[in-house]
């Protein structure tokens, strides 16, 4: 994963919330929301949403209420971002893309959220930079109510390591009379195949095979242990019984 540009060191996530945030123009936005149905496969991408309700102060100091009922929440008693809620993700999956669902009727104000990485202590974290300065933000002049902006992170190539990292949506508004508040964030991945290991399982499947990596990553997930004697026979036909134990593994299926 390649480090994100600002890096807050040992202080740890409470320094982060602490800080106040950058503010920049008007993003773009768009006109309709993406599919956010649930997604098999390395190609498409899936949609994981952190509602309004998931967000919290960090400290009791801080205060919230809400707007709509209680459809967006923001801070009433500051205007810096300490309202966090942690982002769970399959480990390995590559993030592509962030969205802000935000309420603004402030033409002075904006809502704005970070997406932070830290160690697996919840220190030494750093927030991914985006296209307004740091932050996901709905834009200064922008007081539409209900509205939405979103960002690319792919080029970020941030990749869920959840045994060595925590990630955290961290939530602020620049107002605290309700003309500012979050609605949701919806973050966007895509799974990834584990990548190869070195040294091989199987006797029949070097490291230099084609498909070293894929049948490497059956292996590790349980899903087959080869055809018996330390191979895994990777030119034998498949029989629709050996399918079905291969697709009910790698999905997890389960009936009422």
């Amino acid at each position: 994963m390649r480090s994100p540009r600002r890096t807050l060191g040992a202080v740890g996530l409470a320094a982060l919330l602490s800080g106040s945030p950058a503010f920049a123009g008007p993003p773009s936005k768009r006109q309709s929301p993406p599919g956010r149905s649930e997604t098999y496969g390395t190609t498409a991408v899936s949609y994981y949403t952190v509602d309004a309700t998931a967000f919290n102060p960090y400290s009791n100091a801080f205060h919230y209420a809400c707007v709509d009922i209680c459809q967006y929440r923001y801070t009433s008693n500051t205007v810096a971002n300490v309202m966090v809620a942690p982002l769970h993700l399959p480990a390995g999956a590559l993030l592509t893309y962030i969205e802000l669902d935000y309420w603004d009727t402030s033409t002075t104000g904006e809502e704005h959220i970070d997406l932070v990485v830290c160690d697996s202590q919840g220190q030494s974290c750093a927030v991914v930079q985006s296209d307004c300065l740091d932050t996901v933000c709905s834009g200064v002049p922008d007081a539409n109510g209900p509205d939405v902006t979103t960002y690319d992170l792919t080029p970020h190539d941030i990749q869920i390591d959840n045994a060595q990292h925590r990630y955290f949506l961290i939530a602020g508004n620049t107002t605290d009379d309700g003309t500012t508040a979050v609605g949701q964030v919806i973050v966007g991945y895509r799974l990834q195949v584990s990548p190869a290991p070195g040294t091989a399982t199987f006797a029949d499947v070097p490291t230099s095979h084609p498909f070293f990596q894929f049948i490497e990553a059956l292996a590790a997930s349980g899903i087959t242990g080869g055809c018996g004697g330390g191979k895994y026979c990777p030119d034998a036909p498949l029989t629709r019984g050996q399918m079905a134990v291969f697709l009910s593994k790698a999905l997890g299926l389960q009936w009422p």
